[in-house]
Order: structure tokens, then sequence, then C-alpha cells
């Protein structure tokens, strides 16, 4: 490979790398690494450069990456667009000790269910939290949320090939999709029933930002063996609450 194409793709690598710690809170060097694609020493190579110029800061204790005080400073704004994760973080920590299951906040990103961050249950047999992975949008409890606030035009856009069946209670047509959308919006809370593992069940509630216009889903997630559609929805109200303080908190920091 020429010098000039290595260190063309080099640069494109370290600036794919600034753009994932960007949008996540924090990250571990694997799901960097599995990101972009490229071996662990590589991205450990990556990772020490924006080290040495301040673009990237590693946690003593977790050791996991997040963006560095240099590329903050560079971003001027950047404060306002990662009040999302930093001030719904108390937030997951306190309703996973509350309900003892894993927590996670969601955003829709494309097709994808997209995980921002999430706090794990403690119990022996748990759902696992997935920070920084996708699933479908439509297989998913936090992407059902967020579909059910675009218009059917957009939902339809996101699936252009259609809907994967994933397990045997997984949506399997954009009529049957938009149906379900519309029953989410009218209730508040949207239910993954064994849809994308079939032994999970979960539930989501908005977080909304300005205008009151949904930005995230709070879910909570538990194993088949605990959790049934009549206790889920129980938990909604409480749910709703929380994202409610969220989306409070989010207001103020945006005033202020």
């Amino acid at each position: 490979m020429p010098k000039s194409q290595s260190v063309t793709d080099s640069v494109s690598k370290a600036l794919s790398a600034l753009v994932l710690l960007d949008t996540y809170e924090s990250l571990r060097i694997s799901d960097i690494g599995r990101e972009l694609n490229i071996p662990i020493s590589t991205a450990h190579r990556l990772l020490n450069i924006l080290r040495s110029h301040g673009f990237a800061d590693q946690d003593p204790v977790t050791r996991r990456y997040r963006l560095g005080t240099k590329a903050v400073s560079l971003g001027g704004r950047r404060t306002k667009e990662r009040s999302l994760p930093l001030t719904a973080r108390p937030h997951l920590e306190q309703l996973g000790a509350e309900v003892n299951e894993t927590v996670n906040l969601i955003i829709l990103d494309g097709p994808d269910a997209l995980f921002l961050d999430g706090v794990e249950s403690r119990q022996s047999v748990r759902v696992a939290t997935r920070t920084g992975s996708r699933i479908p949008a439509y297989a998913a409890a936090g992407g059902k949320m967020m579909l059910a606030y675009l218009p059917s035009s957009s939902v339809r856009a996101r699936f252009p090939q259609g809907l994967t069946k994933i397990t045997d209670h997984t949506i399997s047509s954009l009529e049957e999709l938009e149906l379900e959308l519309s029953d989410i919006k009218e209730v508040g809370y949207a239910l993954n029933l064994g849809e994308h593992l079939v032994d999970v069940r979960a539930i989501a509630v908005p977080v909304t930002g300005p205008q009151n216009t949904p930005i995230a889903a709070l879910t909570v997630a538990g194993p088949v063996t605990r959790w049934d559609r009549f206790q889920l929805i129980e938990l909604a109200p409480h749910l709703a609450r929380v994202a409610r303080r969220i989306s409070d908190e989010l207001s103020e920091s945006v005033e202020a």
C-alpha cells in the first residue's frame, strides 16, 4: 500500500474513533475495534495517539475510553449534546436498583434501536446490558416506542426490504407494525414479548425533549421467568415518572 494511502487510512480510522467517542459516553477497546472493524492492537494504537493529544481519556478503574478534554473544548456546545446520557445515568442506576432488573436508554438510529447506556441487573439470571449494540427497532420495546412517533411514511422508509422475522413472536409485516405503533402512541408504553430474544421481556416509555418530542426510550428488561405482559404493564406508571424526571432535568439544563 502506498505511504500516502496508509496515512489517509490511519487518519480516517482516528476520526472514526473520535466520532464513536462522541456518540457514546464511554466504550471498551473491544467495542471500538468491533465498530471500526479493526484488530484490537490497532484500536489500542489509535486510542493511545488520541490520548497523547488530549482527544481521548481512559477511566483508570473501568478501563473504558471517553472523549478527552481537548475534543470537548473544540466541540464548543457539545456539553448540551451529551446531556442526555449524563443526565439519565443516575436515574438509570436508581431505577435498576428499585426494580432489580436491567435498565437501558435507547435511541433510534435509522432502522435500528441503538443502546446508548444501561445498568445491568445483579440477579443471577438476568438480561445483559447491550451498550453500543443495535437491533432492529421493530423488535425492541425502545425501538417501537420511538417509531410510534414517526409518520407512517418515515417508518416504511426505514425498512424498504420489509421486516425480518427473528423469533416466532416478531412482527413480520409493516401493516402489523403500524397497527401496534398506533396502540403504543395511545397507551404511552411499548412492550417486547420475546420479539428479539425469545426468553426476554421488556417495556419502554419515551424520554422527551423540546416541544415534548421523544428523543429516547427508557426500558426495563428481564427474563420471561419473572415477567409477563401484565406485570410489565403494572410497571409502566413508575417507569414513566422516571422518564419524566430525566426529561425535566434535560429541559432545565438547556434553559440554563
